[in-house]
């Protein structure tokens, strides 16, 4: 019995929103496939992804935590912009100090070796349905 009881709580815990993210089969499904994506992109082998406040161990001693979004800038995906924009995060690099990095960008050079911001979700979309939008996650890769 208990282990029933355990696999449906089990069950329940991986169907849930994690983190007081909002249930994404209330977005439109543009939106839906887009965060399919970008999930895969911060899964992807060699790819650390953590959210605000939390620490990506990329090896070797280096370890990077993300502090603040400073710049989110880049096209909405449903909209027509001159400029790209950006992705601007500050960081702390363990042993180093802080940072800022830009997603897409050359890697920073470290004395533990080098990392880039390479995926990010959420993307921007101009139809975000309102307190909708889940927190930022952002992958970092070694050099």
């Amino acid at each position: 019995m208990r282990a029933v009881l355990f696999a449906a709580l089990a069950l329940a815990a991986c169907a849930s929103p994690a983190g007081g993210a909002p249930d994404q089969s209330q977005l439109p499904q543009h939106i839906r496939e887009d965060l399919a994506q970008r999930d895969a992109a911060l899964a992807e082998p060699g790819v650390v992804a953590v959210r605000l406040n939390e620490t990506a161990n990329l090896g070797d001693g280096l370890r990077v935590r993300p502090l603040e979004v400073l710049e989110d800038s880049r096209c909405p995906q449903n909209a027509r912009c001159v400029w790209a924009g950006r992705l601007r995060v500050r960081v702390a690099i363990e042993g180093v100090g802080e940072r800022e990095v830009i997603m897409d960008e050359p890697a920073v050079e470290t004395p533990r070796g080098s990392f880039a911001l390479v995926a990010a979700t959420p993307g921007p979309w101009t139809d975000w349905p309102a307190n909708s939008q889940p927190p930022y996650r952002l992958g970092f890769r070694r050099g």
